[in-house]
């Protein structure tokens, strides 16, 4: 890492840092630093993505981002430069304080201690080196979804995709909550390669989000150890997957030992039983739009929660625009929000609260229309989350598919909900709409989407649960023992998933992702190639021209496409003919406006071999459509002719 990032890090949180004085709402230095985070990175991303939008991805294009913003919160600094003396002079001071005592900023300190330990070991193990110059994925997050955060990042980075075209899929609008990676590609233009800026942004956004949470938790529980519990029991939920599959099958067969070599994850089983994953190896590193969405969703709440009897039109104001903006971060994060908000907004029935839904109706509802697919995916079903693998539809399998996938954690919210109906237990009974619309309906042509809603239930839903369990932990010595065994069943699947990414050395990983070939390829294609270039490759799940050169192709992984809508069997049959069928090539290639063909590794063993085709790859076949720009090892790239072909 450069002193280019670092000033930048220092730049983004210091604009959050100032736009916290306008939300009119009390906070320590510290928790102004740790929304400032997530504040800075949003307003960044933003106005950063307009002034690019004019200019391209350069270190120009930082540098003025940069400019733009300091400028824009310069006066809030001004304004209330007393203030900041006044709270750096009492930081200093509350630091020789106990950890005990409610104003030490020590537990938060803490927090953020741990939290950048676990973040900086699992993203060092997320991508290698392989011995011939290629990349190694650490862990299955980067395996899997980190695919296609790749190449939606190295699209802005190297492409200037900021026409928001579908990198994956030649033709189609990008309409993704893309916030995120374009956040990670801000990075490259300061030398950062690559994979340096999805770990660098992630890092700093995985950091920041458990003080948040402990941060807004604290407003809401009776205690610091309720805040504390809160945080652990989201951050390790996984349901009781491991207390039947680690104790008694794993650990008596293989011994101590196994923690060496954890043979599979105990939150998630590829969705046989186990569909909602751990918050932190099934969401916060692989679904990269969670880093700013869990926080974000967190701020909006805390900002609505301390103003509710205030009434401040600034407060309001500010929780609404940067509601309005999630949708471009997290869809899920605006859904939650809003489901809060609005509640909140007829408990209340205050006008205030429109300062509140109007900007956030009016900035997202747009981008939520714009985001919609151009295919149906709902669907309604009864009885439980998704109603399918190896479950039947009986009373006992819906009870113990939620045993499974959340343990006691549900029963436990609702003993909190009726704990706390006071103090703020009925103005969180809206969180159960999240709980409810999964068991009733498919909104998403992927079903495993559905577990995005629970997780947002489970991290409203925490302090709920961590005030029933600060309660029984201080009550008697006998609830003392039951509240420790309940925190095991809550966090022993997450905590073992945990340790798995952290340790970095378990089952298949780390995992040859990308060959040293690949990666001569990659950089090829970006170096001599128009950034609007659309290629035909095989549609696997990482591939060298998307992940590395952020080129648009015609079809990327089938799975995550149809995840959006997009009709991946046609393009899927389309690449076939290509390949195979010389009657229906030039066809396709008009189509898709296809300018080069990759004919590699990839492509050999999903579609040419299928077609019969096992000659020598540079003949008459792709020779006609095109001519031969590139060649290394098994690696053939043609230039297409286009309509002199």
């Amino acid at each position: 890492m450069n002193l280019l990032v670092v000033l930048f890090l220092l730049g983004f949180v210091s604009i959050g840092f100032s736009l916290t004085y306008a939300t009119s709402i009390d906070l320590r230095l510290e928790e102004r630093v740790c929304f400032g985070v997530v504040i800075g990175s949003v307003v960044i991303s933003i106005v950063g993505f307009a002034v690019a939008s004019l200019m391209g991805a350069t270190g120009l294009m930082v540098l003025i981002t940069f400019s733009l913003c300091a400028g824009m919160v310069s006066p809030l600094v001004f304004f209330n430069r007393k203030t900041i003396k006044l709270e750096l002079t009492s930081f200093r001071h509350r630091t020789t304080h106990s950890w005990k005592d409610k104003d030490s900023p020590k537990p938060l300190i803490g927090i953020l201690l741990v939290s950048a330990v676990m973040a900086i070991r699992i993203l060092q193990n997320a991508f290698g080196k392989t011995l011939d110059g290629g990349i190694s994925a650490g862990h299955l997050s980067v395996y899997g979804d980190w695919s296609a955060h790749l190449s939606y990042v190295a699209s802005f980075a190297y492409a200037d995709n900021f026409s928001l075209d579908l990198p994956t899929a030649a033709g189609e609008s990008f309409a993704y909550h893309f916030g995120v990676d374009w956040f990670s590609a801000m990075f490259v233009p300061l030398g950062l390669s690559l994979m340096g800026s999805l770990e660098v942004s992630t890092a700093v956004l995985a950091i920041a989000f458990p003080a948040v949470m402990f941060i807004v938790c604290e407003k809401l529980c009776s205690n610091r150890v309720a805040a504390g519990v809160s945080v652990g029991v989201f951050l390790t939920a996984g349901g009781t997957g491991a207390l039947y599959r680690f104790f008694i099958e794993d650990l008596p067969e293989r011994g101590i030992s196994i923690l060496a070599d954890l043979p599979r994850s105990y939150s998630f089983d590829g969705f046989d039983r186990n569909w909602v994953d751990n918050p932190v190896t099934g969401f916060l590193y692989p679904q990269r739009p969670t880093l700013i969405g869990f926080s974000s969703t967190l701020i909006v709440i805390f900002l609505l929660w301390m103003n509710r009897d205030r009434h401040n039109v600034k407060s309001y104001l500010f929780a609404g625009i940067f509601a309005g903006v999630l949708p471009v971060f997290h869809v899920f994060a605006f859904g939650a929000v809003l489901l809060m908000g609005g509640c909140w907004a007829f408990i209340y029935r205050s006008r205030s609260w429109l300062f509140f839904l109007l900007p956030s109706l009016s900035l997202g509802i747009p981008i939520l229309l714009w985001q919609l697919p151009e295919r149906d995916g709902s669907d309604w079903h009864s009885f439980w989350m998704l109603g399918k693998s190896s479950w039947e539809r009986t009373p006992f399998d819906f009870l113990s598919f939620w045993f499974l996938n959340t343990g006691l954690f549900i029963p436990l919210a609702l003993a909190g909900t009726l704990i706390t109906i006071k103090k703020f237990g009925y103005r969180f009974l809206p969180i159960y709409v999240l709980l409810i619309i999964p068991n009733i309906a498919i909104w998403h042509f992927w079903p495993g989407n559905n577990a995005k809603y629970v997780v947002f239930f489970l991290l409203l839903a925490s302090p709920l649960v961590g005030e029933v369990l600060s309660r029984l932990f201080f009550h008697s010595s006998a609830t003392k023992i039951l509240a420790v065994l309940l925190i095991f069943s809550l966090a022993s699947s997450g905590t073992l998933d945990i340790w798995r990414a952290f340790e970095g050395s378990s089952g298949p990983y780390p995992a040859n992702y990308l060959s040293g070939e690949d990666v001569l390829v990659g950089e090829w294609v970006r170096d001599n190639t128009n950034q609007d270039a659309v290629f035909a490759s095989a549609n696997t799940n990482v591939h060298p021209v998307r992940a590395l050169a952020g080129r648009t192709v015609v079809s990327g992984s089938p799975g995550r496409l149809n995840d959006l809508g997009v009709d991946w069997y046609t393009r899927d049959k389309d690449l076939k003919n290509l390949y195979a069928n010389p009657s229906e090539a030039d066809a396709i290639i008009r189509r898709y406006d296809i300018d080069y063909i990759v004919v590699g590794p990839y492509e050999k063993s999903m579609f040419i071999s299928e077609g019969g085709r096992t000659q020598d790859i540079d003949d008459s076949y792709f020779n006609y459509f095109g001519a031969l720009v590139y060649s290394t090892g098994g690696y053939w790239i043609y230039e297409t002719r286009g309509e002199n072909g």
